[in-house]
């Protein structure tokens, strides 16, 4: 793969003439108990909001960028990397460990992303991931892509906010490394609240979504909300970054839970291992039993009598990363986080095309346990000390389901 030219340093005139009234105290910031080398993105969320879960390495790559506040964000590469299944990991890379054919690859789909706020350059920026990745291109004058606010309308688009820009980049970037050719609407909420992000659920289903990823998570709230129940188009959420402890909306009963692994190269058949991402005391994926989401009739788990907290998995260990495209963080950088799990799972769908016929997660539950996916048996994350030994597994991977990883990560598109 050609190089790139050397990429921009941070643009800050952009995001000081913003932050005052949309950023609030969103300064990125080290992960609680994780390493230094690692940043939330959005970190500070103010109490009762949603956060984005995007989680950016700061210590690979080149020259240092300069954060909003002054704080260094991250260091970037000067140019795309190499896609030799070392970190950070490509389009071909990802295709290559979840059983992506060359075949397989060619499917089509419309997948939506929803996220909170602005972000102009998304598309600018989507092209230069997708040409170094050597993929098709999207745009929004070629109908491959869309770009809307939360009623489904072109304009007015939301403020823009840099780092929630950052997630959203994470999300069609990842989408696009997993179904090339999938149609992306990209719904931007006008806040980073319930009601926002309801409307933005409705919006990108009537606007023919086959999969809607949602890579931000809240403490529980309630027992259900409507929007995220919509037969015919499957609907996933990011597990969460912060090891054990439910979030929402991925505890809805009709929303595909996402947790996150650690991807090494490995000299087995497949190519490639996977353990449960968790490291340190704070930094991992997330996993849980509900207080109050009632157990679905077709959760066969033991030991948690409600909603059980995840389904399914993919890559999401910022140090075992992805490369992504976000010139306001210096260019390429390496990212992680259940962030890049949830656009995984829901490409995977719109990739096999049965969303209309199929009902997940139940259609997960359905086929755990056979080669549909890789069994994930080994790790546990933060927080195992909160699962009594009735429930060790909600915190710890095992043989078959397990709370941090669900039935594994995706082997093709026979389990979608």
């Amino acid at each position: 793969m050609k190089a790139l030219e050397m990429q921009r340093p941070l643009i800050v005139a952009f995001a000081l003439s913003i932050c005052a009234s949309a950023c609030g105290s969103l300064a990125p910031a080290p992960i609680a108990g994780s390493a230094t080398n690692v940043r939330a993105v959005c970190a500070g969320a103010p109490a009762g909001a949603f956060s984005c879960l995007a989680l950016i390495r700061n210590d690979v790559g080149g020259a240092v960028s300069t954060g909003y506040h002054g704080e260094d964000l991250t260091q970037a590469f000067p140019a795309a990397p190499h896609c030799n299944k070392t970190p950070p990991y490509c389009a071909s890379d990802l295709q290559d460990a979840y059983g992506i054919t060359q075949a397989s690859a060619v499917g089509t789909g419309i997948v939506a992303i929803v996220d909170a706020f602005g972000y102009p350059n998304a598309e600018a920026d989507l092209a230069v991931y997708r040409s170094a990745m050597l993929l098709p291109a999207c745009t929004i004058g070629s109908g491959c892509l869309r770009i809307v606010n939360e009623s489904g309308a072109s304009s007015p688009l939301p403020s823009p906010n840099p780092f929630w820009g950052a997630e959203q980049a994470i999300d069609m970037d990842m989408v696009s490394a997993i179904c090339p050719n999938c149609k992306i609407i990209l719904v931007q909420a006008t806040a980073a609240d319930n009601p926002s992000f309801s409307a933005a659920e409705n919006a990108a289903v009537s606007l023919g979504a086959d999969a809607v990823s949602n890579s931000y998570d809240a403490a529980e709230k309630s027992a259900d909300n409507p929007a995220f129940n919509h037969p015919g188009h499957v609907i996933t959420a990011s597990a969460g970054d912060g090891g054990a402890g439910m979030t929402q909306p991925c505890s809805f009963t009709n929303v595909v839970c996402v947790g996150g692994t650690s991807l090494t190269p490995s000299s087995g058949a497949r190519g490639w291992s996977e353990v449960t991402w968790g490291t340190g005391l704070e930094d991992g994926t997330g996993s849980g039993c509900s207080t109050m989401v009632q157990k679905p009739v077709w959760q066969t788990d033991k030991g948690c009598t409600m909603r059980s907290e995840t389904d399914i998995s993919a890559v999401a260990d910022p140090n075992t990363g992805v490369a992504i495209y976000y010139p306001l963080s210096g260019g390429w950088v390496e990212s992680g986080g259940t962030s890049v799990a949830s656009p995984i799972i829901a490409a995977m769908f719109a990739l096999a095309g049965n969303s209309a016929t199929i009902s997940a997660p139940q259609f997960i539950w359905a086929h755990g346990g056979t080669n549909a996916y890789h069994d994930i048996i080994s790790g546990s994350n933060p927080g195992v000390f909160r699962c009594p030994a009735i429930m060790l597994y909600i915190c710890q991977a095992g043989p078959g389901y397990d709370g941090p990883t669900g039935w594994g990560t995706p082997n093709g598109i026979s389990g979608f």
